[in-house]
């Protein structure tokens, strides 16, 4: 999938124009990259569409212990969104990277995560 094509299905998901999918596409990327260990922030970085490796792979030295809540917290920071705009954001962006990648390195990136993360990535059954 190109640089397009995982905006156009962040754009679709959210409903935004192309300009607030790439924004939200970039905040939200960021904020996972923060939450990722480096190894697996780096691990999506290199599967993911120029510029999209850029915002994931600018992970700390150690990764946050969030869970949804303080997620969505980070992405309104990022976006300067409420709350639920930060969760829609969150979702579409989460559930197109679901499809952009292959269900193994889907459920590698999941197993990495708290359970109530499944939700946002479209997948309320976690693959564990």
């Amino acid at each position: 999938m190109s640089y397009g094509a995982f905006l156009d299905a962040v754009r679709e998901r959210g409903g935004y124009t192309a300009d607030e999918a790439d924004a939200a596409t970039r905040a939200v990327l960021a904020a996972l990259g923060t939450r990722l260990t480096p190894d697996a922030a780096g691990r999506l970085a290199e599967q993911m569409p120029e510029p999209l490796a850029d915002p994931v792979n600018d992970a700390e030295a150690a990764a946050r212990d969030w869970g949804v809540r303080r997620f969505i917290a980070q992405v309104a920071g990022l976006t300067g969104q409420d709350e639920e705009g930060a969760r829609v954001a969150a979702h579409a962006v989460l559930s197109a990277l679901a499809g952009y990648l292959g269900r193994e390195e889907r459920d590698l990136l999941l197993s990495r995560l708290p359970v109530e993360y499944a939700v946002l990535f479209g997948h309320p059954e976690p693959a564990r």
